[in-house]
């Protein structure tokens, strides 16, 4: 068997970019579901058209 040696700072590097990958694969599965989306589109138009509470009301 053969030893192989990977520097400390790729490993590094490469669990950030699974972390990354993983993220992306996380949003593209919220993206597809319809439910999420319109949620998504309705809490931006309250947010626009300013319909949340006040923080100091909470």
């Amino acid at each position: 068997m053969e030893t192989v040696s990977i520097p400390r700072k790729d490993v590094i590097e490469l669990a950030k970019l699974a972390a990354e990958l993983e993220d992306r694969l996380e949003s593209l599965e919220l993206m597809s579901n319809p439910e999420v989306m319109e949620s998504h589109k309705r809490a931006k138009e309250q947010i626009k058209n300013r319909e949340f509470a006040n923080w100091d009301d909470l």
